[in-house]
C-alpha cells in the first residue's frame, strides 16, 4: 500500500538537508529533548492535532532510532533503582512478542519479564504494556492489571485511521507512536511522555545508545 503511493510521488516530498544543519549536538533550546529539531516538534504535533488521536499539547516528545529504543528508555525510566529486586514487567496476551525481548535482552538488573497480565497477581510494582489497537487483531485494549503501583506504556503504532476508527484523543502518560504505520518509512519512532519526570532520564539512556 505505501510503496506504491510513494512510489507515484516520485520526488514531491523530498527533503535537502544542508550543509550547515545539525552542527551542533543541541537541536532545540527550548525542549528538554535537545536532540529534537523544533520543525518536527510542531508538525509532529500538528499531525496528531489533525488526526485527533493523541493529546499531545501538554507532552514532551523523545524520539528514537527504533521501538526496541524507546521501549528500552522506557523501561529504564519506570524502573525504580531502589528495589531489592528487578520489577515485573507485563502484557496481556496475545501480546507484541519485542516487548519480551526488549524486557530481558540486555539483561537489566532493574526490570524482568513476568508474563500474560491477565495471570499476574504479584503484589508491589510493575509495568505493563499496552498495544492499543492490538497488532494482531485490531482490538481497542486498555490496561488489565489493577495495582495501585503499577506504570502503564501504551503503544499505539496502529491507532492511525487507515487501520481503525479514531474515536478518541488517547491520553496517557508515556504513549508510543511509530512512522512506520502511519507513512509506511520503518524504523523512525516518537515516544510522547506526559511530564519531565518522565522525560529526564529518557534522554541520557537514548543518546548514549546512538553514540555507540
Amino acid at each position: 500500500m505505501y510503496e506504491s503511493y510513494w512510489s507515484k510521488m516520485g520526488n514531491k516530498c523530498d527533503i535537502t538537508f544542508n550543509g550547515d544543519n545539525s552542527l551542533s549536538y543541541f537541536a532545540n533550546g527550548k525542549s528538554l529533548c535537545w536532540f529534537l529539531e523544533s520543525k518536527l516538534e510542531e508538525q509532529i504535533k500538528t499531525l496528531h492535532n489533525v488526526v485527533g488521536n493523541a493529546i499531545v499539547d501538554d507532552h514532551y516528545i523523545v524520539v528514537g532510532t527504533g521501538s526496541s529504543q524507546l521501549m528500552q528508555a522506557a523501561l529504564y525510566t519506570l524502573s525504580p533503582i531502589d528495589q531489592l529486586e528487578p520489577i515485573s514487567i507485563v502484557s496481556a496476551t496475545h501480546f507484541y512478542l519485542a516487548y519480551l525481548e526488549v524486557t530481558d535482552f540486555v539483561r537489566s538488573r532493574l526490570h524482568k519479564w513476568a508474563g500474560d497480565a491477565r495471570k499476574f497477581k504479584k503484589n508491589g510494582p510493575y509495568i505493563e504494556f499496552i498495544t492499543s489497537p492490538n497488532n494482531l487483531d485490531g482490538v481497542i485494549k486498555e490496561h488489565v492489571v489493577n495495582g495501585d503501583q503499577g506504570k502503564l506504556i501504551y503503544d499505539l503504532a496502529y491507532y492511525w485511521p487507515q487501520y481503525t476508527a479514531i474515536t478518541s484523543h488517547t491520553n496517557h502518560d508515556v504513549m508510543l507512536f511509530t512512522i512506520s504505520k502511519c507513512v509506511g518509512h520503518a524504523g523512525s519512532k516518537i515516544g510522547f511522555p506526559r511530564d519531565n519526570i518522565i522525560i529526564v532520564p529518557m534522554l541520557p539512556f537514548r543518546y548514549e545508545l546512538l553514540e555507540f
